[in-house]
């Protein structure tokens, strides 16, 4: 049975222009931040003191990153803004464009094309929305005040904040003039500092990392980013379940992105993938969502599993899984 696919709705704030109050960000959380980067970098405390100056609250962040797209949208809502015809045809056409590029990828990572093609979609539509907020003041923001002050974030965010601004001193960019998505993710690939210091790659070989322009380093940086968080060479990601009954749905209960059980468990359950070559150990997991008329069930592997890697959210992995599977169709 094919599954049906769904497009990601997290372009659609990253399109937004941010609404700014003239409130400045919190002095004294800024002051320590500064004598911090100061102490470990050896960065000038009155240039970043100034740059800082220059940033203000912005609502639309705040508001953004409280209610995320994946926890607002329903399942069908969500699969519907994601997958479309067009969504679908511009992939199939950035596929032919970029296939030599594509297929280095696989060879070189081990991850598929209507994977890293998939993803790139559900970013940002090949490269076509890859925000407009500015990234310094998306991460200062959620550094300094995220929303419902969630420590655990506002330490995640100020640690994206450091990796940002020595980004930003290795590759001589402007850190005032960088643009993104409201969480301050960059490019055609939405990455992070963080993986954009690490894993992205220069896969054109022009001497730049450019994962705003270069079809081919999103592409490369995208397939070393899932290689790097596990992905397995030539192993499945998800397929169709049939179920005995809809007793069976609690097995699909628990919480995190990893797989839990295997092949062999599942089918004591009476649950089987569409797979028929799959082995008893093969590591697994029951995945469920609520659709428009019941619900709906698919047996997700490891590689699955690094999706999440990508975006924890099960809504967002499933997209991936089904618009992959479509733009695979499409090129057979």
């Amino acid at each position: 049975m094919r599954f049906k696919l769904i497009v990601l709705a997290g372009f659609v704030f990253s399109a937004w222009s941010p609404i700014v109050i003239s409130e400045p960000l919190n002095t004294v959380l800024v002051k320590n931040f500064v004598q911090e980067m100061v102490g470990k970098h050896g960065f000038d405390e009155t240039e970043l003191t100034t740059l800082f100056s220059k940033i203000k609250r912005s609502v639309t962040i705040s508001n953004s990153a409280a209610r995320p797209a994946e926890k607002t949208r329903t399942w069908p809502e969500y699969r519907k803004r994601a997958v479309t015809a067009a969504q679908i045809k511009n992939g199939v056409k950035f596929w032919r464009k970029n296939k030599k590029a594509l297929e280095r990828a696989r060879k070189i990572y081990g991850v598929p094309e209507h994977i890293i093609v998939a993803i790139l979609g559900i970013e940002t539509r090949y490269g076509k929305i890859t925000g407009n907020f500015q990234v310094l003041r998306s991460l200062s923001n959620l550094a300094f005040h995220y929303p419902g002050d969630v420590k655990h974030r506002a330490k995640l965010f100020r640690d994206y904040l450091e990796q940002y601004l020595l980004l930003c001193r290795e590759e001589g960019f402007d850190p005032l003039l960088i643009k993104g998505s409201y969480a301050g993710a960059m490019g055609m690939i939405q990455f992070m500092p963080t993986p954009f210091r690490r894993i992205a790659v220069d896969f054109d070989g022009d001497g730049k990392r450019d994962i705003w322009k270069s079809d081919s380093d999103a592409i490369g940086s995208v397939g070393n980013y899932l290689m790097d968080r596990g992905w397995i060479r030539g192993e499945y990601v998800l397929s169709s379940a049939t179920m005995p009954s809809d007793n069976m749905f609690h097995l699909a209960e628990g919480s995190g992105i990893r797989t839990n059980t295997d092949i062999t468990t599942l089918a004591q359950a009476g649950i089987y993938p569409s797979q028929s070559d799959l082995s008893g150990d093969t590591k697994a997991r029951l995945w469920c969502l609520e659709e428009e008329i019941g619900t709906a069930c698919w047996i997700g592997y490891h590689n699955f599993s690094v999706i999440g890697r990508y975006n924890p959210r099960l809504k967002y992995m499933m997209v991936v899984a089904h618009l992959g599977n479509e733009l695979l169709e499409k090129m057979k």
